[in-house]
């Protein structure tokens, strides 16, 4: 039953028929929202990356870009890359004494992807081996 009051007039059955068409409303908004949100999560995943070390010194990062993680190489996407970056190097317990990125290039695809997910390739090598180097 209602907690509301009755209107003048209104019966307790007119009262729970307008509740119970509140309550299937409500229902489909919640429903629908749930589908959106189905939608949006995992649609353009956030972190796509590679990391290969090429020696005990040398490696190579790959991160792609999308909708949210733009290609362009300053604010804050770029920071996040590099935390990935660096986030790597430490898992693969290289370059403990930093590390520096020779190359960074975007790889157009052959064929133009439905999304703008393009690679970033990074380049580097590791300080040690970069200070022993004449």
């Amino acid at each position: 039953m209602s907690d509301r009051l009755l209107n003048k007039g209104e019966s307790g059955r007119e009262c729970r028929e307008a509740d119970h068409g509140v309550s299937q409303v409500r229902s489909l908004v919640l429903a629908c929202l749930a589908l959106l949100g189905g939608c949006i999560i995992d649609n353009d995943r956030l972190r796509v990356e590679s990391f290969v070390a090429s020696s005990p010194e040398t490696f190579v990062f790959t991160a792609q870009t999308n909708t949210v993680m733009t290609a362009n190489d300053d604010g804050e996407a770029e920071r996040i890359r590099r935390d990935w970056l660096a986030e790597q190097l430490t898992v693969h317990g290289m370059c403990s004494a930093g590390y520096v990125v020779e190359t960074r290039r975007l790889v157009e695809p052959a064929t133009p992807p439905p999304t703008n997910a393009h690679d970033i390739v990074y380049t580097g090598r590791c300080l040690e081996t970069a200070l022993r180097q004449p």
